[in-house]
């Protein structure tokens, strides 16, 4: 009866199918209220979520396109159910792209000294069939392990048939655990189980549930006030409506109003593989500050992104996974990206992080009766191919206040000049890299000031200018070559 696969239909031998599947510059936690998108790129991004939105027959839509140094384009089309139309406000279930926040609270964990991801899960899973105490944790989070999908067991669905009210605890869907695909370590395999089992480990580790854990971790301290574990959270966010074909014979089936039937069963059988519910914009932030370096340690982060190479794509190019996040190869208007979409009964979401630009896109449904592949490639990718053809800020060379600035030679080399007029007291000078990675930072007043730059890796960064009486007053683009 429920078909609830995640979308990554990545070519492989023997391949299963898969289930669950900025202040006013770059770096800052919260995008200024002056973004600096133009109102053309705006327009068009509506134009083209709502043409595609309706070509493809989606009920629901909240999309958001976070560009580093300028601000996020939010917009909605559709509706939760007749008569009401999806807000900014709702949020959405976002399913197997709950892995990405999983992965990177238990890096955090590593990064406390709580755990080491070389740690094998025998030290907190024990006795249970079809479990080997001793795979790593690095295997859970890669899908090495040969751990079986416990979503592919026909027994989850008779069971949520039997027990449509049950709130599901991580240790009982264990149950469902059959044979292993392989030794561990011997081959890749996409498995919910896996994240199961972390979500496990996280609350051992930590001594409380992991709806806390994560909260306590993750979500309060970078700010995250519209994401949740859903039910076990409670939240004044509205939780959109589902429309799924699986609940009906032969059209969509809003799973809020179904008799006998209840999502919270779903959600909590979902757990820490593809439970959380939150909103388009803070989907993207999030994005945007794990892969800037902003919620993990550099070495964190360089752990998470190494990838094993798993096969290819839908457009045929290569595809890889690391830590809770895949990477593909030019394979979006010719550019790498970051992913990881996620599906579930009556939701379907798609993010995407361009590796060149760190430009940032999160794409929430409320419908399963199309794939995660056609998000991607024909809601996204027109949405992206805006940010390769339009201007998307009118930041560049842009006085925002009253100082006449200057900031020259712009290629540079080995250093860059900043010349001051009519400045009131000091202002800060910070020069940020593409990803929103602060790389200098020096005060500066009326006058001339010689900033070095001869050990910055070569490539485009933005120079941004603030004080605390005027606040942001400049910004401009800057080259760096060798």
């Amino acid at each position: 009866m429920f078909a609830v696969a995640l979308r990554h239909k990545i070519k492989k031998n023997k391949m299963k199918k898969l289930v669950f599947t900025m202040a006013a510059i770059l770096g800052f936690t919260i995008l200024s209220a002056q973004s600096q998108l133009t109102s053309a790129f705006t327009s068009r991004l509506q134009e083209v979520l709502d043409s595609t939105c309706k070509k493809y027959n989606i009920k629901g839509a909240s999309a958001a396109v976070l560009v580093p140094g300028a601000g996020t384009w939010t917009g909605i089309y559709g509706q939760s159910y007749s008569g009401q139309p999806v807000t900014k406000g709702m949020i959405f279930n976002i399913g197997s792209n709950t892995k990405t926040y999983v992965a990177t609270t238990m890096l955090l964990l590593q990064e406390k000294g709580l755990v080491s991801l070389d740690d094998t899960i025998g030290k907190w899973i024990q006795n249970q069939p079809n479990i080997s105490g001793k795979i790593k944790i690095r295997q859970l989070l890669n899908h090495t392990s040969g751990i079986y999908n416990f979503l592919e067991n026909p027994a989850v669905n008779d069971s949520l048939l039997a027990n449509p009210y049950k709130l599901w605890k991580p240790e009982q869907l264990l149950q469902f655990v059959l044979k292993p695909y392989f030794r561990p370590g011997y081959s890749w395999e996409y498995s919910n189980t896996n994240y199961i089992i972390a979500g496990i480990i996280i609350e051992q580790i930590t001594g409380k549930t992991y709806n806390k854990a994560i909260r306590d971790l993750l979500f309060t301290p970078q700010g995250f006030n519209h994401t949740i574990f859903s039910p076990v959270d409670t939240s004044n966010d509205t939780i959109v409506h589902n429309w799924s074909v699986a609940l009906g014979s032969t059209s969509q089936v809003d799973g809020n109003v179904l008799p006998g039937w209840s999502n919270n069963a779903l959600f909590t059988m979902s757990c820490t593989a593809g439970e959380i519910m939150t909103a388009a914009g803070e989907n993207a932030e999030f994005w945007h500050k794990l892969i800037s370096g902003q919620i993990i340690s550099d070495s964190s982060l360089n752990q998470m992104l190494t990838f094993i190479q798993i096969g290819t794509g839908p457009t045929g190019h290569p595809v890889g996974y690391g830590l809770g996040i895949f990477r593909y190869i030019d394979a979006i208007n010719g550019r790498t990206f970051y992913e990881h979409g996620g599906t579930n009964l009556g939701f379907i979401a798609e993010n995407m992080v361009d590796t060149t630009s760190g430009i940032c896109f999160s794409l929430l449904t409320n419908q399963d009766s199309i794939d995660n592949d056609t998000l991607l490639l024909s809601v996204i990718g027109p949405m992206h191919k805006l940010t390769l053809t339009m201007q998307t800020t009118g930041i560049a060379q842009t006085t925002i206040n009253r100082p006449a600035i200057s900031i020259y030679p712009n290629p540079s080399t080995d250093v860059i000049h900043i010349t001051v007029d009519n400045l009131q007291g000091v202002a800060k000078f910070q020069l940020y890299d593409i990803s929103g990675k602060e790389v200098l930072q020096s005060d500066i007043h009326d006058g001339a000031h010689a900033i070095q730059v001869s050990q910055l890796k070569p490539g485009l960064y933005i120079a941004s200018i603030s004080s605390e009486q005027d606040g942001f007053i400049y910004s401009q683009k800057v080259n760096v070559v060798k």
